[in-house]
């Protein structure tokens, strides 16, 4: 039986990465996985897990990763309960440039998704990425239609929720650029 980093690294290469019509699921993975900017973490216990969301979130940008993975097989933890904790790190974290995306089993009934592929372990996920890489990807992929063939509710679930909070990093982030200026011209006066 295959453990569930295995599944991950299955799944990446089976289904995610190879192109289904014009485009591969996730156009970014296969170059992020052979370059090593990818880390699978498995917690055990759903009471551990989200502790490892945060630790993880907080080693991204240091770590140099485009993507982490954490994913727990103890199936406690509701999907209600993970969107809700996610959603509520992503207030502290999307400022930091990370952005936290969480994925239950069930939730992955999108036509353009579907293949053989199966896993050999029941498992959630949070995907914890660089925000404002995730951005600039995901404007330079609306422009060439790679979004086209996705139902509306997927792109609402998964791109127009990532944008619900530019908000929150554009504020911390131009608050950091006008400190700055500020500090740049203090120091030439």
């Amino acid at each position: 039986m295959r453990t569930i980093t295995e599944d991950i690294l299955s799944w990446a290469i089976e289904h995610i990465e190879p192109k289904r019509g014009k485009f591969p699921i996730c156009p970014y993975a296969k170059q992020a996985r052979l370059n090593n900017e990818i880390k699978i973490v498995e917690v055990e216990k759903a009471e551990d897990f989200l502790q490892e969301v945060i630790t993880e979130a907080g080693g991204l940008h240091e770590n140099r990763l485009k993507l982490i993975i954490l994913a727990c097989s103890d199936m406690e933890m509701t999907p209600d309960t993970l969107h809700d904790y996610i959603h509520a790190l992503n207030h502290v974290y999307v400022p930091l440039n990370t952005y936290l995306m969480p994925s239950y089993p069930e939730e992955e009934d999108e036509g353009f998704m579907e293949g053989d592929w199966q896993p050999e372990n029941e498992f959630f996920m949070v995907l914890i990425q660089p925000f404002k890489e995730l951005e600039d990807a995901s404007a330079a992929l609306a422009k060439i239609g790679y979004y086209n063939n996705w139902s509306q509710e997927y792109y609402s679930d998964t791109v127009l929720k990532r944008q619900s909070y530019r908000r929150l990093y554009h504020e911390k982030n131009e608050r950091n650029e006008e400190k700055s200026q500020e500090e740049k011209h203090e120091e030439e006066d």
